[in-house]
């Protein structure tokens, strides 16, 4: 029998080899392990066999065992024990050694196989193999066998052989087949890499707009704003009640809260709790309300209140005429349907109602009265073609047209009153259909339900509502156009026909003035901005044109050593594209005024201006500056003053906490002053240092390059001017500590009055804005290549207006073409002069004003003979002065970049700059220019000035540190 300490171990197979040990001696012996009984019948007959005695290192027999096999056990063992001795015994032990007791010998090794069964047996083993061995393993698994045969070298060298070859054909095949997708791969490369395209063709189609609306509402009632039902107007309005009390405040704290209440109930709050937000345009005539969109879209609602002129309060007076004249409403950029009809019923029961009652005239089919607005909407803004500023534009006109069908014949709508009753009609684009509602829309945008088309710098038609009597005369008249006009601004990079809408509390030219001293109002501008310039950032250029990414001179700087200095570059191209657009914008706020004023300063100007963008991303915006993953547009925050950087950091904190409050309570960071988005937007950051580019330019080329130089004028330093905020003010001031330390301790001291401290104050504020580390060009040195480079694009950038994409559009629009050589552009010196300006970087204290240098350069550039600086005054009647006038302000890139940096008209073709041979990576100057006879060197390096005794961040540290060890 076999101990119970014997182990049992799998050798050639688990299934058929088993090894037993004893604690003194051990066998390795052949069987199969399922058969219990035959392992127990084979040992009882190892017992009992009679043995030859042998030598201890002896191998016994095979037939020894035969022959005890045929003693003691019956047939059924003996033709186990043969099978076994046959197949295992065979192909892995030909014998067992033994000790000359009989028992197995512990030392026992494998001998080498037989390769028959007459084969003499060796009579003692090594250890190791004589003959080469060869098993024949049967009964594998699948699994088994597919590893016998993968490791068998003369089945998988032919395979592998085999396999080496097919692969090189593939390849060889592949290679071919790529050749030709290499050569579609290189034409069509640049028209695949514009990834802009999906949103500039496919965004069209119906379906991708309802998939885009559909995504926006899913998200919005995720985040507890969506809209319960769809864009129909019908639903919202039939629910409103126009039978609200009323109370002798509009704005009062329980109708704020019902209005609130309503909206909540009807699933329509949005976003953003814009109930409470009204901003006056003119106090006691127009005003602005915000509507929330989807999940960060806004619509912004115009009102036009009844006139307060004499003749129409006495009018209005009378109870018959009660009612007659309706409150007037344009809006911008339509969305949703249902929620702005909803927002606009609630804005009038709050703020309104009390007051103006619903115009009797305007009537619905059944003579209903709840199908009269309180707010009368005649126009509809879109700034562009996108479906989130779109989608409810349709359904909102439907229902406007529908409610006013039968609109009285004792009322008039027209696009503006005057005093010529024919030029009143000529003017009526909302008379046909009597009342009917204007889309208006860039006229390339294909903005839908559009039937208005606008262009660059034209003047939208608002809407007058005049009442007429028996005999056709006009009692009263609620008309738009007296008190406020909105004029259009092309900025063709978002879209193709993008507009920026300019909202000012002016008449527009041409039209009847009010009799009302509205001009007395200080000159405010609001922009309704759409997706063109956001606060904190700017839009996408889907549709400018297309833009390579060693273009972007931040990410990859090296990419300027390649570039030629012969202007190539691409203006009309993305980042380009969206700088030229925001300087439009800058420029067309203090020189586009319907009315310009005088003495009157830029910054100012831009306190008085308003921005209105169409999305709420301010919060987002602004982090991203402050992500150190993202690489900021305009360098580090430590080359900027630090006014900057605590102006943008309170604008998100301010932005961030209004934004963390909870769903319904949540408030809008906007409208931003213009001043506020010039320091914390990084677009505009990007304008002001491609301006300090030039002014440094400029000045080194008056010293050098001028053939005339400009007499030096002492000018008295200027007073202090306070410029009062007109949008949302900050809640915080940024002021150096020890500055603050020192006022308190002369105010407490007595040594100083009120007067002196505010005026101190005011400085105190003015220090922050100065940078700490100084920089400046080293002198006597021309700038490098590069900085020549990014000098000729703050020209274009600066000086130039955003061209159209096309020359249809250009013809269409009224703006600039498009040009085939960038030495062909235009550049305009007052648009320049207006853009450094807005920039804040000319100031008017300096011996030699930069206005002077610029003047003095054109005159230069263009090589008149008369040098003097004093400038004619065109005479208007005459026309042939006015066009001198414009000629003397228009003059080619080409001819500046020739006078400014001496910069080769000549430069090499576009053949010599991909030719290796022929390349040359730095731009080619003339030789007779100011630059080559200088004999200067150029450099890119700068002087910086720091010291640390005097900076206010850095000054006594080591005798103010906790850290020092005081000796």
């Amino acid at each position: 029998m076999i101990n119970n300490d014997e182990r049992t171990v799998a050798m050639a197979h688990p299934a058929f080899i088993t090894e037993t040990t004893s604690q003194e001696e051990g066998v390795f012996v052949a069987m199969d392990l399922t058969d219990r009984n035959v392992l127990h019948d084979y040992a009882t007959s190892e017992k009992d066999v009679s043995r030859t005695s042998t030598p201890k290192n002896d191998v016994i027999d095979s037939d020894v065992a035969n022959s005890a096999n045929e003693s003691h056990h019956d047939r059924g063992c003996q033709d186990k024990l043969s099978e076994l001795k046959g197949s295992s015994c065979k192909g892995a032990n030909n014998g067992i050694r033994r000790n000359d007791d009989g028992q197995p010998n512990r030392s026992t090794a494998l001998t080498a196989p037989s390769s028959g069964d007459n084969d003499e047996v060796p009579k003692e083993s090594t250890g190791y193999y004589t003959i080469a061995p060869n098993v024949k393993v049967e009964g594998l698994s699948f699994l088994q066998k597919l590893r016998e045969y993968r490791h068998t070298p003369c089945f998988m060298t032919p395979l592998s052989t085999l396999v080496l070859l097919a692969v090189l054909c593939s390849s060889l095949v592949s290679l071919l087949l790529m050749i030709p997708q290499f050569t579609i791969g290189l034409l069509l490369g640049p028209l695949v890499r514009r990834q802009f395209w999906l949103v500039e063709f496919f965004y069209r189609w119906d379906v991708v707009g309802w998939g885009h609306i559909k995504l926006m509402e899913m998200v919005g009632k995720r985040n507890g704003g969506g809209s319960k039902s769809s864009s129909k107007g019908g639903e919202s309005k039939s629910s409103s009640n126009h039978h609200s009390n009323r109370g002798s405040t509009p704005a009062s704290t329980h109708r704020a809260h019902n209005a609130k209440k309503k909206l909540q109930h009807l699933g329509l709050l949005g976003h953003s709790d814009t109930l409470h937000q009204r901003i006056a345009v003119v106090p006691g005539r127009v005003y602005i309300h915000p509507i929330p969109q989807f999940v960060d879209n806004l619509c912004y609602l115009i009102v036009c209140l009844p006139g307060s002129d004499a003749s129409v309060a006495a009018s209005m007076s009378n109870s018959n005429n009660m009612g007659a004249l309706p409150i007037i409403g344009v809006l911008i950029d339509c969305g949703e349907a249902t929620r702005t009809l909803a927002y606009i019923e609630c804005i009038y029961e709050l703020y309104y109602e009390a007051e103006y009652p619903r115009c009797k005239y305007y009537g619905s089919q059944d003579g209903e009265e709840d199908r009269r607005m309180g707010i009368e909407i005649h126009a509809i803004l879109s700034t562009h073609r996108h479906h989130d500023h779109t989608a409810g534009v349709g359904d909102l006109v439907k229902y406007l047209e529908e409610a006013r069908r039968e609109i009285s014949d004792d009322i008039f709508v027209s696009g503006g009153c005057a005093e010529d009753d024919n030029k009143r009609k000529s003017n009526s684009v909302y008379s046909s259909p009597p009342a009917k509602v204007i889309v208006v829309g860039g006229a390339v945008e294909s903005v839908p339900h559009c039937n208005l088309f606008v262009k660059n710098q034209c003047f939208v038609p608002l809407p007058c509502v005049s009442t007429v009597d028996s005999n056709g005369d006009i009692p009263m008249a609620n008309d738009m156009n007296s008190v406020v006009s909105i004029e259009c601004i092309a900025v063709p990079s978002h879209t193709r026909g993008s507009i920026v809408y300019a909202l000012r509390n002016r008449s527009a030219p041409g039209t009847l003035e009010s009799a009302a001293t509205y001009s007395a109002l200080p000159l405010q501008a609001h922009l309704f901005t759409g997706d063109a310039i956001f606060s904190g950032g700017g839009g996408v250029p889907f549709e400018a044109d297309l833009e390579y990414p060693q273009d972007n001179f931040v990410k990859h700087p090296n990419k300027l050593k390649t570039k030629n200095g012969s202007s190539s570059f691409r203006p009309g191209a993305g980042g380009l594209s969206m700088e030229r657009c925001f300087t439009e914008v800058l420029t067309r706020v203090t020189t586009g005024t319907p009315h310009e004023e005088q003495d009157v300063s830029s910054r100012e100007i831009q306190s008085r201006t308003l921005l209105y963008p169409g999305h709420e991303y301010t919060t987002e915006l602004l982090m991203r500056q402050f992500d150190p993953k993202t690489i900021p547009i305009d360098g580090h925050w430590t080359r900027m003053a630090p006014s900057v950087f605590f102006a943008t950091a309170s604008h998100f904190f301010v932005s961030a906490h209004k934004r963390a409050l909870p769903q319904g309570q949540k408030l809008l960071s906007l409208p931003t002053p213009l001043d506020k988005e010039i320091i914390v937007n990084p677009n505009f950051r990007s304008l002001k240092r491609r301006g300090e580019h030039l002014v440094n330019a400029l000045r080194l080329w008056h010293e050098f390059g001028a053939k005339n130089k400009i007499p030096i004028v002492e000018v008295p330093p200027n007073n202090l001017t306070t410029v009062k905020n007109y949008g949302i003010p900050s809640p915080f001031k940024t002021l150096y500590a020890e500055d603050l330390d020192t006022l308190v301790e002369d105010l407490r001291s007595g040594s100083m009055t009120a007067a002196t401290a505010a005026d101190r104050l005011e400085l105190l504020q003015r220090r922050v804005d100065e940078k700490l580390i100084g920089r400046r060009p080293i002198p006597n040195h021309l700038p490098s290549h590069k900085n020549v480079y990014l000098g000729i694009l703050a020209l274009v950038v600066l000086g130039s207006p955003p061209s159209a994409v096309t020359i249809s559009d250009a013809l269409i629009m009224d703006m600039v073409a498009p040009v085939d050589s960038n030495d062909l552009l235009l550049i305009s010196k007052k648009r320049l002069i207006a853009a450094l300006d807005g920039l804040g970087l000319m100031p008017s204290g300096e011996s030699i004003g930069l206005e002077d240098i610029i003047s003095l350069l054109w005159r230069e550039a263009r090589l008149d003979e008369d040098l003097s600086l004093e400038a004619e005054t065109p005479n208007n009647s005459d026309i042939e002065s006015t066009a001198d006038a414009v000629e003397d302000d228009l003059i080619e890139l080409g001819m500046l970049k020739l006078a400014l940096f001496g910069v080769s008209l000549n430069q090499p073709s576009w053949f010599a700059k991909y030719c290796l041979p022929c390349r040359n990576p730095k731009p080619v100057y003339c030789e007779t220019s100011w630059t080559t006879d200088s004999k200067m060197k150029r450099t890119s390096g700068e002087l910086v000035r720091h010291d640390a005794e005097k900076c206010s961040v850095c000054q006594c540290v080591e005798e103010h540190c906790s850290h020092s060890v005081y000796i």
